[in-house]
């Protein structure tokens, strides 16, 4: 076993030495369609985790009618207190709206300090627990206080929200959908570049299948071939996306931070890691499997 082994090892050595230009060109290509893969991977990361983050921030107001008396004030806040997701309730009330409102505005516009009245509600902000059902809680709330007497409205920025989601859903589709293009692009090429190992040794393979030699003897090099292809492609691939990760943290992490607290730049996982590594193990196998089958089932049929 351990010679046989050897055996393969050399003779994959030898067909990477003698086809070494188409080898490395197959390593290239390789290289540049995981480096891609990659990249896609990097930018949903990243948006998942922002979003993961704004979801955390996200609040549920409840704006009350100017009119709304004070039993339902604190039936409201009962109706609050009795949901176990609510963290934390807070009351502003119109003045301190107002206040706060002007704080913010009036240095940029003179309008607001025109104004002689007060246009804004009295509102209740809702903090919710962190975890994975935190925004269906949140919009569950939402639709149980949409008929209730003396509320305006309710804002938890549901539209926005609906529509990143969505955007997540098509960008994991359309990564999907350009990986398994990528993986059939990958698994021609590396079958076309095991056809020309298996060319180059032709007649070395006629005469091993003339001796005896057995279809495993003379498969193992050329699967071995196509998997060191996958490796160092991938591989290649995985360093060139960490690199640009690097310089993006470099260059744009404190931009990041400044426009959104506590978002730091991601890099990918160890399951989408080891989903790459496998992926370019199994592309380059099935490439090679698919040449060198073709060629001994031809062979036989001679």
């Amino acid at each position: 076993m351990i010679s046989f082994v050897l055996n393969a090892l050399r003779t994959t050595r030898h067909n990477i030495k003698a086809n070494k230009q188409v080898f490395l060109m197959s390593v290239a290509t390789i290289t540049i369609a995981f480096t891609i893969q990659g990249l896609f991977f990097l930018v949903f990361v990243n948006l998942n985790t922002l979003l993961s983050t704004w979801g955390k921030q996200v609040q549920l107001i409840v704006y009350l009618d100017d009119d709304i008396s004070k039993g339902r004030m604190n039936s409201l806040e009962e109706t609050f207190k009795s949901n176990k997701e609510v963290d934390s309730i807070s009351y502003i009330s119109r003045d301190e709206a107002w206040k706060g409102f002007k704080n913010t505005f009036s240095e940029k516009s003179g309008f607001v300090t025109d104004l002689d009245f007060n246009p804004l509600p009295a509102s209740y902000n809702l903090k919710f627990r962190d975890g994975p059902e935190q925004l269906n809680n949140i919009r569950e709330l939402a639709d149980s206080l949409k008929e209730y007497k003396g509320i305006e409205s309710l804002e938890y920025g549901e539209k926005w929200i609906s529509r990143f989601e969505k955007f997540m859903i098509i960008l994991r589709v359309f990564i999907l959908v350009v990986g398994a293009i990528l993986c059939v692009g990958l698994i021609l090429i590396i079958s076309n570049t095991i056809k020309l190992s298996i060319y180059s040794r032709q007649d070395e393979i006629d005469l091993m299948l003339l001796l005896g030699a057995t279809h495993r003897f003379i498969k193992t090099p050329l699967l071995l071939e196509g998997l060191v292809q996958g490796v160092i492609g991938v591989g290649l691939a995985l360093g060139i996306v960490k690199l640009i990760h690097v310089y993006m943290r470099f260059q744009f992490q404190g931009s990041l931070e400044s426009i959104f607290r506590g978002v730091d730049l991601q890099f990918l996982g160890q399951p989408l890691l080891w989903a790459m590594i496998l992926v370019s193990i199994f592309i380059g196998w099935v490439g090679s499997l698919l040449s060198i089958t073709q060629y001994l089932h031809s062979t036989d049929r001679k």
